[in-house]
């Protein structure tokens, strides 16, 4: 499903890759709020699209371009007997090891909550030895 937001000038290319992180307090009192805020925090979203409008933005330099984008499915790691199932209430991997290449897929940018087990992809190498499956999930 394609949306359309605004995003920073300098960002806006099309196939380039972002994760909203919300919706600043220098945004509140912005007409353009309800566009760029209309995205799900925590979540990752692809450019498919730059479109011709600009507008001015107190926080952008350069301000900020309509684009068409899409959500990019959720890729993380769910302990072994979760994968399962085809629904598993999601909760980050207890591991502090930021140097495992794998601790993007243990600690996503998302809403502790039940998600749809989409796809199992592989196993999980662990270097903690926590029996992991990387998985695509699904709000």
């Amino acid at each position: 499903m394609t949306f359309v937001t605004l995003i920073g000038e300098r960002m806006a290319k099309e196939g380039k890759e972002f994760i909203y992180l919300g919706i600043g307090g220098e945004c509140k009192n912005c007409r353009l709020k309800t566009i760029c805020s209309n995205l799900k925090k925590g979540r990752k979203y692809r450019i498919t699209k730059v479109r011709e409008k600009h507008h001015e933005c107190k926080i952008h330099d350069g301000g900020v371009r309509a684009v068409e984008i899409e959500e990019m499915s959720i890729i993380a790691a769910v302990p072994s007997e979760l994968a399962e199932g085809t629904v598993a209430n999601f909760r980050a991997i207890e591991c502090k090891n930021i140097g495992c290449e794998n601790f993007h897929y243990c600690h996503p940018l998302i809403k502790e909550k039940k998600y749809r087990i989409e796809e199992v992809i592989e196993d999980i190498e662990c270097p903690k030895g926590f029996d992991l499956k990387k998985v695509v999930l699904a709000d």
